[in-house]
């Protein structure tokens, strides 16, 4: 498990270290979640049913459909100033980097109706699959940040509106991706409790 997360940090290293120097970023990376050890089948206790209630097919979905919306503005972004602008890779990586984090958010609804696990049920409650949608979100997260970083670079190089609507879209998308993430933690966590050593 060490050496996977050595895996993924070197991994969105190398990621920031090639955006940074104005290379192509890896955009295709695939990681395997590696879930702590407890039956698939295992559920949240429904006393923490609240913690689960969020992770719904429409809070995933609003997350995705924000995240295209930041995608479409910096794909005009991009268009008008990838190639010949004064900073031409920020507006690049912008596009770039929002184009992992919604097909990291796509993946995960995907798996989790492949899984059964979402649609039915109503919201996730196995403990594997909150897990995992915790996990999913912590990768499109880090994605998102940068992305917005480089949506200002643009904005501020291009005088881009489309690169400044990103940014505020990209913002909205970490408004909703963030506590998603948090209530995915606080699902997978209620399976284990109660929580008394220090």
């Amino acid at each position: 498990m060490l050496a996977n997360k050595v895996q993924k940090s070197l991994l969105v290293a190398a990621t920031v270290l090639a955006t940074l120097s104005g290379l192509d970023p890896v955009v295709q990376a695939q990681f395997t979640v590696e879930t702590p050890s407890l039956p698939v089948n295992q559920s949240a206790s429904t006393g923490d049913a609240n913690a689960c209630a969020s992770l719904t097919t429409a809070s995933i979905q609003a997350v995705i459909d924000k995240i295209i919306e930041s995608r479409n503005k910096a794909q005009i972004d991009n268009s008008a100033n990838g190639v010949n602008g004064a900073y031409a890779s920020a507006a690049k990586a912008n596009l770039d980097l929002l184009t992992v984090a919604r097909d990291k958010m796509l993946e995960l609804r995907d798996w989790l109706y492949t899984a059964g696990v979402l649609d039915p049920p109503p919201f996730v409650t196995n403990t594997s699959a909150a897990y995992n949608v915790h996990s999913y979100v912590r990768e499109a997260v880090v994605n998102l940040h940068y992305a917005r970083h480089w949506a200002t670079i643009s904005a501020v190089y291009h005088k881009s509106a489309n690169a400044r609507n990103s940014y505020e879209l990209t913002t909205q998308s970490l408004d909703l991706i963030e506590p998603l993430g948090a209530q995915a933690g606080r699902c997978y966590m209620s399976a284990y409790k109660p929580f008394t050593n220090p």
